[in-house]
């Protein structure tokens, strides 16, 4: 087996045995939200990372997905797993519609628009209280009995993030990776080539809104409330901070920046909990300054030195003449 497929072997044992050794509730809960934000920096660095559009959006779009659920199990009654794939495909249109006005802007008009979207969206769920229950939000059904207590959505928001993994890896890997790929890198010479620009960017914004709706909805079952801050500009920010501190344009640079800042984020709360937005602020300049790749610019030649001193040794001898 070659060395990647014996690291994800290994990563994918030690995840299912974790609430077998793990047993603190509160701990399975830091996890299960950890799932969620991995779902939301991998499909918003496909956005960014693969093919070199800057959303501010993608919060906002997790909170429609989240709000979406909620009000199909609360009002429809429509059970739980067709309320998570409707509210993927509601945030997938909905980001559509946004691709569809504004991908034909570039830069920092593209930011402008979707932040703009962001708070638009953010003040409707904040002034349309009895729909949606304004800044108090709406309290969401268990998706589990209590007495399953924290595993179930453990579990659930592992196969979401493997889910969403597996499907970056194929895309990455096919024509369309390569499309995405050639707009990040010089969109005019993609254009000149024969690349529908426009086209791949609405399809990339269609794809992650969906992750982001299917990501929502998940949050929502989690901490069994959806409220207007899911998409608050901080919550992007926190997203953006573990994409770039993991490593921008990489599939596994979002996991390893999302589970180091929700571990650091537990360990700073109590006495640093007040300081804890300008610790990660010198983290991030840090990594910047030193790092610009992200963790995995430092992690990936050290994998590849040992894999490579590995066939070396595996290499058979020239038999003697």
């Amino acid at each position: 087996m070659r060395p990647n497929g014996l690291a994800i072997c290994g990563v994918a044992i030690v995840a299912l045995g974790v609430p077998f050794v793990l047993r603190s509730p509160h701990w399975l809960q830091v996890l299960s939200l950890a799932f969620y934000y991995v779902v939301l920096t991998t499909s918003w660095n496909l956005m960014m990372g693969f093919t070199g559009l800057f959303s501010f959006a993608h919060t906002a779009l997790a909170a429609i997905g989240a709000y979406t659920a909620a009000l199909l199990v609360l009002r429809a009654g429509l059970p739980h797993v067709w309320a998570i794939a409707a509210a993927g495909i509601v945030t997938g249109v909905a980001s559509l519609l946004l691709g569809a006005i504004s991908l034909r802007l570039r830069g920092f008009y593209l930011c402008l628009v979707t932040w703009g979207f962001a708070e638009i969206t953010i003040g409707i769920f904040r002034v349309e209280y009895r729909v949606t229950g304004g800044t108090m939000g709406l309290m969401v059904p268990s998706l589990f009995p209590s007495a399953w207590g924290k595993t179930p959505y453990y579990y659930l928001g592992l196969f979401l993030a493997a889910l969403v993994l597996t499907f970056m890896v194929l895309l990455s890997r096919s024509r369309i990776g390569l499309y995405l790929r050639s707009i990040r890198d010089d969109e005019l010479a993609s254009e000149v080539l024969g690349v529908h620009t426009v086209l791949w960017k609405v399809f990339c914004f269609t794809v992650c809104g969906f992750w982001a709706g299917v990501g929502g909805a998940y949050y929502g079952y989690v901490v069994g409330v959806v409220d207007p801050n899911m998409g608050a500009l901080s919550e992007m920010g926190k997203v953006i901070l573990m994409v770039i501190i993991g490593g921008m344009g990489t599939i596994p640079g979002p996991v390893v920046g999302t589970f180091l800042v929700m571990v650091l984020s537990e360990f700073l709360r109590g006495r640093l909990a007040a300081m804890s937005m300008l610790i990660f602020a010198v983290v991030l300049i840090v990594v910047m300054r030193f790092l610009p790749g992200g963790i995995m610019a430092a992690v990936r030649p050290l994998f590849s030195f040992l894999t490579r001193e590995k066939r070396v040794r595996l290499k058979p001898e020239a038999p003697e003449s």
